[in-house]
């Protein structure tokens, strides 16, 4: 199986899809939200630009799957330790829909 595909705006996907934005060099990691719908699914915190979406994960002690509709992705970049949660303006967002 091959990389997951690139989300682009708006994009039909059938298997889950990677998420990415430009890069921050002063950035030390990222905060992602991934919303289905209205409420928030997913909160990430990559060090890098980019984040594979999974097909089944958990998030505040609930488990998701990747399911059919729409989703909405939200970035920022964090700088610091985590624990200071010190994030930059909103860097970029997305949509994409699981067919």
């Amino acid at each position: 199986m091959g990389p997951a595909p690139v989300a682009a705006y708006g994009a039909l996907v059938r298997t889950p899809p990677r998420l990415k934005w430009g890069a921050v060099p002063e950035a030390r990691y990222y905060n992602v939200q991934l919303y289905r719908w209205r409420p928030k699914v997913l909160s990430a915190w990559p060090h890098l630009a980019t984040l594979g979406v999974k097909r089944r994960w958990v998030y505040d002690g609930r488990r998701f799957n990747l399911r059919r509709g729409y989703y909405v992705w939200y970035v920022w970049p964090g700088f610091g330790p985590r624990s200071t949660r010190r994030y930059g303006q909103l860097l970029g967002q997305g949509t994409f829909r699981v067919g």
